[in-house]
């Protein structure tokens, strides 16, 4: 067992966590995680309210806070997270390729998000996610060598969807500058005719519960990895819309169940 610890992300509870927060959390806990990541009130006080209800109930909040990064890298900063996520780099369409111009427009971007991070001691990272300037592993090193600073938020779910083998980050110098993790599965209905560029998202293809992908991923293999190179942050399983099951909380119990069966 690695040294990282194991999360829930709250997009696939949707709105639910918003009109019922207590009774979510509660479910999270009874799945067995030991954190819940998307916590976020625009409202400090409010957030204030919901991360102490998580405390209470047994759960570290990470990847916290909203109202802007300032008060995110504060919010992340107070709860000991170590890290938190900055501003996402957008690209104009999906798999546009990046400019070295495009590279220095993110250096520069990033470069006041990063000096707020080094302020608080957090490791700033930057979500790998189609649509922005991080989709495969060779963005990702594009991306991190261009902003010596940056970490990476390694999702595989999103890698795996724009047609890139997350597990070759082990392979290459990103191994080491992994700053956090989403962790999940994708299905194609047709993966080998799956394009990310020009296929339907959610139609045709959609995240799905660790295990139950079309991609051919080894979650084994990239837990695997993380404990091969001393990660010690957190691991987040994240679902956005869960797939097959019927509900959020079958889903977050049945994909820590999955994880447990792998040692985990």
């Amino acid at each position: 067992m690695g040294k990282f610890r194991v999360a829930c992300h709250l997009i696939q509870f949707g709105k639910a966590f918003g009109e019922n927060p207590e009774q979510v959390l509660h479910d999270i806990v009874a799945a067995g995680y030991d954190g819940v990541e998307g916590i976020r009130a625009e409202d400090p006080a409010r957030e204030l309210e919901l991360c102490a209800l998580a405390r209470e109930l047994g759960l570290h909040p990470i990847n916290a806070g909203g109202g802007g990064f300032l008060h995110q890298a504060q919010w992340n900063a107070i709860l000991g997270n170590g890290a938190a996520e900055v501003p996402s780099q957008r690209r104009k369409a999906k798999g546009e390729p990046l400019s070295d111009a495009d590279l220095r427009a993110a250096a520069e971007a990033l470069a006041e998000p990063l000096a707020i991070c080094r302020r608080y001691r957090l490791k700033g990272f930057h979500h790998a996610h189609m649509g922005t300037y991080i989709e495969t592993v060779e963005d990702a090193r594009r991306v991190l060598a261009a902003v010596p600073d940056l970490w990476l938020l390694y999702d595989t779910g999103h890698m795996l969807a724009a047609g890139s083998n997350p597990l070759e980050v082990f392979e290459t110098e990103l191994a080491y500058r992994i700053g956090h993790v989403h962790l999940k599965d994708f299905h194609a209905d047709e993966p080998r005719g799956w394009d990310y560029r020009t296929g339907k998202f959610g139609e045709v293809a959609r995240f799905a519960e660790l295990g139950q992908g079309t991609a051919g991923f080894d979650v084994g293999a990239a837990l695997r990895g993380l404990e091969r190179v001393g990660y010690e942050g957190w691991v987040s399983v994240e679902l956005d819309r869960p797939f097959p099951v019927p509900s959020a909380t079958e889903a977050a119990a049945r994909n820590r169940a999955y994880l447990r069966s792998l040692g985990y």
